[in-house]
């Protein structure tokens, strides 16, 4: 029988954590796409799909380039937001409907790899994490 007073180790970690420091907000503003890079996400060792992670430049922050992997996109009446997941038709072809079929046909191109030298407006998403506007 388990003693109600006894802290697990991970109890113990979270109990004497401090309370971190608030990080600035990278304002949305317009970013230059430099490189991307596709991988694999699996959650208990089990292959999910495949993500497109963007890295952009943005005009306040020189030193590093920030990650972007959701977009936010009109679909009919609807504004959506959704991870950049890499889905694929029975042709190997990007799927029309797919975030980033939204996101491309957003920045007139065809294909992941014309991404590159491309400029595209962001938007914080409900965690202050910045997202592509593809609307």
């Amino acid at each position: 029988m388990e003693n109600k007073n006894e802290i697990s180790e991970e109890q113990i970690d979270i109990e004497e954590a401090e309370i971190g420091e608030d990080k600035p907000v990278i304002e949305p503003k317009e970013v230059e796409i430099k490189e991307y890079d596709i991988s694999t996400v699996e959650k208990d060792g089990k292959k999910i799909g495949k993500i497109l992670t963007v890295l952009v430049q943005h005009p306040e922050i020189n030193e590093r380039y920030i990650e972007i992997s959701k977009v936010k996109y009109q679909e009919g009446e609807k504004i959506k937001q959704s991870g950049l997941w890499v889905k694929t038709d029975s042709e190997g072809k990007i799927m029309y409907r797919s975030a980033i079929g939204y996101l491309l046909r957003h920045l007139k191109i065809k294909k992941i790899k014309e991404m590159i030298k491309k400029t595209i407006d962001t938007i914080a998403d409900e965690n202050g994490y910045l997202i592509f506007k593809a609307y």
